[in-house]
């Protein structure tokens, strides 16, 4: 088989990027794991030396403290939270001072992302809360477990406010006092250790307590009024300006809860309006599991869809959805919502849209999947988590076995990341197998429509190659103009003395029933695969087998032992038949060639005798294909200099009556003899569809017209 140079099919995989903390202590310790009350669920490389202890805050840990209290209580306006007494003045732990600019400043790429970590916070607070009165009937309340949001701008503030689990007295000094500290993961670590409790521990998002802080980018000072849901606790206002210290207070009236009031500064007012915020809300926090109310109008309107059984999802919610995930209007042509709980948690809704945006000559398009973290988007169209073929999928991907960096934004690079990204494309090749069994019409009509992404990652992901290959989709020499078969259909029907898979590449299905190089394929009855695509010659090549089977091309070198034996066959009946007389014999044969082969020049190697059966006068073997001579071409752009061909062989019909002709015509007239067999070799050029420019052999043409005309 010839052999094809891709040079290079580049295709962009961006891994995803790291990102760490300079801290000398910081880079040299492991993480401390899962967030307080009011941290974040991001990746933090912070160390035990720079937290200034691993402690964790102390939990409810006791049944009967649990059953006393009540969240009836209503939350009082900005107006009446007031500390009482005399606040205290702390200094923060462990470096605060230089961790705390860090994260208002270099930590998130995006300033946005603080109503992301302050809501997680908040929905964290009021999953604990529902557990607690999940796992004791004593623990009710009237009050919705909600988060709200409320903007003042004359007051430049922001208020966030949950009815959760709230903190008491030392646990905010050990949540917000310490930056890095992690209430959630002792939380988390508490829970575990009790039976039927691990699905709530996984719906905890904090992760390594930095989250909270994000709110200095946007604040100058920030006020914390919150109370416990242990009986009987006091009300604190915790209060900072991220310069080092805080004050803490005791203030009465609160209802259990948290209420955060950030105090806007004057670059940050964009947030204090309510569009922008229900913006960033839908983008990253729309699927949290409790209501969100900006200004009083609840902001998160659409379902997690991808948690939800697929047998109780309608028709009417998977095209709502997909168009709230897609951006799109158009529906969803395929959809897949997958599960799996091993090796790696995963829960997914994905979806394959009816348009492809890049057939109108659109750019390449982003990864169109969402990558979340338990309902928190992680990443928007999540670079590396498909590989770079399956950007067409639209959807989300959740899993809470994310190995994040400290800002949430990036993921870490390693082995999670690979595996999850191996296992979820493998599904979709494995959903869309499915599919084109269950209805190979609709397939067919999805592969016209996406068939270069299936070719593409034929040519990039080496490690499904095998699986991707089962999704092609080809033209025959069997089948009408436009039906569609796989390799799969192909092998079924090969005879069983067939060793090859054969295929040529032509622009379209006409010049492959009218091309030379198919001539004896048909006239042998061998089924012939016709490759219209401008990307099938790199496919082919780069596939190289299937299922055994080798994939030959028409008019290639190794098609020639195959052809050699049915000419002989051929020959042979031709023989029966008092036709082989008509041919040139050897030596006539051997004295023409030899005379043609210096009139060709340089980019001919050999003139010989035909070993396959053909109609046409002559046919090149031996060349570089147009895909590849195509993207020499390319390459070769902004060069004067033309692109070289390399030197192929031409092959002559010893049976064809202008060969024949021909060999007469040098012995009487040598130089139209000459210009005849120049314009046999252009007309092979262009079967062949090397031909760089038609154009070039008009002159000789018009030359061989006005000598024939010369005496009419």
């Amino acid at each position: 088989m010839r052999q094809l140079s891709l040079y290079t099919i580049r295709v962009r995989a961006l891994a995803a990027a790291s990102a760490s903390v300079s801290s000398p202590t910081a880079a040299a310790a492991r993480p401390i794991a899962l967030c307080s009350r009011l941290g974040s669920s991001v990746a933090f490389a912070a160390t035990a030396a720079v937290a200034g202890r691993t402690g964790i805050h102390r939990l409810l840990s006791s049944t009967e403290r649990v059953r006393c209290y009540s969240t009836k209580s209503s939350r009082p306006d900005n107006e009446s939270d007031a500390a009482v007494g005399s606040p205290e003045k702390h200094e923060f732990k462990a470096e605060t001072k230089k961790l705390l600019h860090i994260v208002a400043h270099s930590l998130y790429s995006q300033r946005e992302v603080f109503v992301r970590e302050l809501i997680s916070n908040a929905s964290d607070a009021l999953e604990k809360l529902r557990h607690l009165q999940t796992i004791n009937s004593d623990v009710s309340s009237d009050t919705q477990l909600a988060i709200d949001i409320t903007t003042d701008a004359d007051k430049k503030t922001i208020v966030f406010s949950d009815s959760g689990i709230g903190m008491t007295e030392e646990e905010l000094k050990e949540n917000l006092g310490t930056i890095a500290r992690s209430g959630s993961k002792a939380f988390i670590e508490k829970m575990q250790d009790s039976e039927g409790t691990k699905d709530t521990a996984n719906t905890i998002v904090g992760q390594f307590g930095v989250g909270f802080y994000s709110a200095f980018m946007i604040g100058d000072k920030i006020t914390v009024f919150t109370r416990s849901a242990t009986p009987g606790s006091q009300g604190y206002c915790w209060e900072s300006d991220g310069l080092g210290s805080y004050t803490l207070a005791k203030a009465d009236n609160l209802p259990v809860g948290t209420k955060i009031v950030i105090h806007v500064k004057d670059d940050a007012k964009e947030f204090l309006e309510e569009n922008k915020l229900n913006d960033i809300i839908k983008k990253y926090s729309n699927f949290v599991g409790f209501p969100i109310s900006v200004n009083g109008k609840r902001a998160n309107t659409i379902e997690a869809l991808w948690t939800k059984d697929k047998n109780s999802i309608t028709q009417e919610e998977h095209e709502n959805f997909y168009r709230f995930v897609s951006n799109s209007w158009d529906d969803p042509m395929y959809h897949l919502v997958y599960k799996a709980d091993g090796p790696m948690s995963i829960r997914s809704i994905l979806y394959v849209p009816t348009r492809n945006p890049e057939s109108a000559g659109f750019e390449r398009v982003k990864p169109g999947v969402n990558l979340y973290s338990r309902k928190v988007l992680i990443m928007p169209n999540a670079t590396g988590l498909l590989s770079e073929w399956l950007r067409f999928v639209q959807g989300v991907v959740d899993s809470e076995d994310l190995p994040l960096n400290l800002s949430r934004e990036l993921l870490q690079n390693g082995p999670v990341i690979k595996r999850l990204q191996s296992i979820v494309t493998s599904r979709i090749i494995k959903w869309l197998q499915e599919e084109s069994r269950n209805d190979a019409e609709k397939y067919a009509k999805f592969f016209k429509t996406y068939g270069v992404f299936i070719k593409e990652g034929v040519c990039q992901d080496l490690s499904n190659q095998e699986q991707i290959s089962k999704l092609l989709r080809f033209e025959t020499s069997n089948k009408d103009e436009g039906e569609l078969i796989s390799l799969d259909d192909y092998v079924e029907r090969m005879p069983s003395d067939q060793n090859n898979i054969y295929y040529l590449c032509t622009p379209n299905r006409k010049f492959a029933i009218d091309s030379p190089y198919y001539e004896p394929f048909k006239k042998h009855g061998t089924e012939v695969l016709f490759l219209h695509h401008p990307l099938d010659e790199f496919v082919m090549g780069r596939l190289a087998e299937f299922n055994g089977k080798r994939l030959v091309s028409a008019d290639s070198e190794d098609a020639n032992k195959e052809l050699k034996k049915w000419n002989e066959e051929e020959l042979a009946k031709d023989s029966t038949a008092g036709e082989s007389a008509a041919a040139l014999t050897k030596e006539e044969s051997y004295d023409l060639t030899s005379w043609m082969l210096p009139i060709f020049g340089s980019g001919v190697k050999e003139v010989k005798v035909a070993d396959r059966y053909m109609t046409y006068p002559m046919i090149l073997t031996d060349f570089d294909s147009p895909a590849v001579r195509n993207m020499m071409k390319m390459m070769a752009q902004g060069s004067d200099q033309p692109v070289p061909m390399r030197p192929c062989v031409v092959e002559v019909n010893p049976r064809d009556p202008v060969i024949k002709r021909l060999n007469s015509l040098r012995t009487k007239n040598e130089e139209l003899a000459r210009k005849i067999s120049m314009q046999l070799y252009y007309n092979a050029l262009i079967a062949a569809g090397i031909m760089d420019d038609p154009r070039s052999m008009l002159k000789h043409l018009n030359e061989i017209i006005a000598i024939a005309t010369e005496n009419l």
